[in-house]
């Protein structure tokens, strides 16, 4: 009797091996050229995407994929397709690989605005499915990150789930405290839920201490009744002063007075120096 397959584990062992073949190709073969050839497709798939024909835009974003792995947003635009079409395991697992992707590119690590869109996306799609189960799931031996965390949270808030959807960000910023994302996102949610304003007010000024440039945590800061500006930042970010940490140095007083004579003799001799003593009256 065979052991039945998981189908999550089949998909990520063939997704992995096709990466891997791919990749050696991409390698091989001319890097400007499979680029521009998978752009194309991708392009392809977003027009037909755009006209509702999504089992053929499916196609050109898979095909978009076998000519370069690393085109992340080639599979934002397959879960895309995926959800349009109500499958929304297919497209779990089409944005859960692309933010992988998307980890291992340069381009892709310095794209924190399609990493939201990543996230966003594989949220909602969790929702839809009601898939509380992949939530849940983590690497065996391996505590969940942050960033999963932050996907769940955002999951329960689709769902409605406003305990789960608290509790669940509330872990991803202790995980990592240094998301901005994580406590922009949390701050906003906890902004919308009646009780919460004081919990708002301090994740909305961790993610102003991170970036206090984002217009939405401005005008959310100010729509709580909270001033933006030096204050909310954390001391170490202030201006240095100019004067160094730590007892001054203790002045040699003689040494000081010596200096101070030196110069007062110095000014009276050059006080003196121009002037021609005066000779005897007649």
């Amino acid at each position: 009797m065979s052991t039945p397959v998981n189908p999550s584990h089949a998909f990520a062992r063939a997704g992995a091996l096709s990466l891997l073949v791919l990749s050696l190709g991409f390698v091989s073969g001319g890097c400007a050229e499979v680029t521009a050839s998978s752009k194309h497709s991708r392009e392809h798939g977003q027009k037909l995407y755009a006209e509702g024909s999504y089992q053929d835009s499916a196609g050109a974003f898979r095909n978009a994929i076998r000519k370069d792995p690393t085109d992340y947003r080639a599979y934002y635009g397959l879960g895309q397709s995926y959800d349009a079409t109500k499958s929304h395991y297919q497209a779990i697992q089409a944005y859960r690989t692309g933010l992988d992707v998307q980890k291992r590119t340069l381009p892709g690590q310095e794209d924190d605005a399609m990493r939201v869109k990543f996230i966003d996306a594989l949220a909602q799609s969790m929702a839809k499915g009601y898939d509380r189960t992949m939530q849940e799931e983590g690497t065996p031996g391996k505590p969940q990150s942050a960033e999963m965390k932050y996907v769940q949270a955002k999951a329960f808030a689709y769902m409605g789930d406003a305990d789960n959807a608290i509790e669940t960000y509330r872990q991803a910023v202790l995980l990592d405290k240094k998301d901005y994302a994580i406590a922009k996102d949390f701050g906003l949610y906890l902004e919308q839920i009646p009780g919460m304003r004081d919990e708002a007010a301090r994740q909305l000024k961790k993610a102003y201490q991170l970036n206090n440039k984002d217009p939405q945590i401005v005008a959310a800061l100010r729509r709580i009744g909270v001033v933006p500006g030096p204050s909310l930042k954390e001391p170490e970010q202030l201006a240095k002063p100019s004067v160094p940490k730590g007892p001054l140095p203790e002045m040699d007083v003689k040494k000081w007075q010596e200096a101070q004579q030196r110069r007062q003799n110095a000014g009276a001799g050059s006080a003196t120096a121009g002037v021609a003593p005066s000779g005897p009256r007649d």
